[in-house]
């Protein structure tokens, strides 16, 4: 690189000229991409190209950053040469962009459902209100009082039991601020889906593209690259969002809340119980104990809630369903006792659960102060409070407190080891900084 382009013999040493000007030898740009790391180099100095082979197939996360010139620092991204780092750099920084940007989505949403649920603590208030207003109300509830005292039935899929409740409070403004975040959590749901992250769109258009060019193409398993464990906590928030809805509606049924006539209510959550056991049966596969645990917790709760409103099961099916919800409560229990660090704040939950199926009786979620540890120590880890490393496959995970493990884990990923003891990380863990850059915006 000391040397001028006048002084270069092309023949010997060919070289390369980016867009953005400056002339570089092919053998100082090889070493500058790391070439020889993705291909298999020859030892033959009379060879036209060294490269022999791919010396691997492609790994998440195996380029550090995207390169840049090594003279002015613009990016190399425009090189035939170079064109499978290149790529595999931009995928690797979409996709630590996206985890960013996940996490940090993620967190608003969770303390605005806490602030949902305190409100839904708070007793209902009689306002005083003029005369007028009052006439304009009763001529207003005149108008939907067929409505009102028909039969509600709340069944089907879980938008279709929504799509009840609102008919059902249309002239009542108590789920004003949790409709709007239930539609929130729900499209948070489905941008965090496999199905839109980078890699999953990348693949798509090879595959089309393929297919457009007559290029037979074989089904291929989408590398682990994909980040499952946002859409695991957003499919948790969201089944929480469900739950305060449903159960302070049955709750409020007999009118208390809208101030309404008494309903007939019926109710059908099988469909909200097979969504649990499909969270818990993939936290369960990937070893994620806290959201099982969460999947067990509302598997009962919304049996608890159909116990003598059932459109489905009668009297005499009910209390093995009951009896299966107290079985997946012992479970919560057992996983709770074995990850403590890992379930912090949840026992309460699985607690109060047990009290519905044993009182028959309904209860507030937990809490502020018994769920604020929870939501503040997520808060801290996506935050860029918490500290980013990498498993030994390079599957990012967090680290909260003083970025030193204290506990083992298992990654959402693969199922390697996480976390560590006494402050020692497990092996083949590593410090992610390029991650706790892009949180901190640097």
């Amino acid at each position: 690189m000391s040397s001028t382009y006048a002084e270069i013999d092309l023949n010997e040493t060919p070289c390369i000229i980016p867009t953005c000007g400056h002339i570089l030898t092919l053998e100082s740009m090889d070493g500058h991409m790391d070439l020889s790391k993705y291909y298999t180099i020859s030892d033959d100095p009379c060879t036209d190209d060294p490269i022999i082979a791919l010396s691997s197939s492609s790994e998440p996360f195996s380029s550090s950053e995207l390169k840049n010139c090594p003279m002015c620092r613009k990016p190399l991204r425009n090189i035939n040469r170079y064109g499978r780092i290149v790529r595999r750099a931009w995928i690797d920084e979409a996709t630590k962009k996206f985890i960013v940007w996940a996490n940090s989505t993620f967190v608003p949403l969770a303390l605005r459902m806490q602030q949902a649920e305190s409100n839904l603590r708070k007793p209902i208030k009689k306002n005083r209100i003029s005369e007028v207003l009052m006439a304009e109300r009763l001529e207003l509830s005149s108008a939907v009082s067929k409505l009102s005292l028909e039969p509600i039935q709340l069944a089907g899929s879980r938008e279709k039991q929504f799509h009840a409740v609102h008919k059902a409070t249309m002239s009542d403004d108590r789920y004003k601020d949790l409709f709007p975040l239930r539609r929130t959590i729900y499209s948070f749901l489905q941008e965090v889906d496999e199905a839109e992250q980078p890699i999953s769109r990348i693949h798509n258009l090879v595959q089309d593209a393929r297919k457009h060019h007559g290029v037979e193409t074989e089904d291929v398993d989408l590398p682990s690259i994909l980040q499952v464990r946002n859409r695991l906590l957003a499919t948790v928030l969201l089944l929480r969002c469900d739950y305060a809805i449903l159960s302070d509606f049955v709750t409020h049924s007999d009118g208390s809340a809208s101030g309404g006539s008494v309903r007939d209510l019926s109710l059908d959550l099988a469909v909200n119980r097979k969504d649990c056991e499909v969270l818990i049966e993939e936290s369960r596969t990937r070893q994620q104990p806290a959201q099982e645990v969460e999947g067990l917790v509302y598997w009962a709760r919304f049996a608890a809630l159909e116990r003598g409103r059932s459109a489905r099961l009668s009297a005499e099916d009910m209390p093995a369903i009951i009896e299966h919800a107290r079985n997946q409560l012992r479970l919560a229990y057992t996983l709770c006792s074995a990850y403590e660090g890992q379930t912090t704040g949840m026992r309460a939950e699985v607690s109060q659960a047990e009290k519905m199926l044993r009182d028959a009786t309904f209860y507030e979620p937990v809490t502020n102060s018994e769920k604020a540890a929870v939501y503040a120590a997520m808060a801290q880890d996506f935050r860029g409070t918490g500290h980013w490393s990498y498993c030994v496959n390079r599957h990012p995970f967090t680290v909260g407190e003083c970025g030193m493990p204290m506990e083992m884990a298992s990654c959402p990923q693969c199922g390697a080891a996480v976390g560590g003891a006494h402050h020692r990380p497990a092996e083949g863990v590593t410090r992610a900084t390029d991650l706790e850059a892009l949180g901190l915006g640097r």
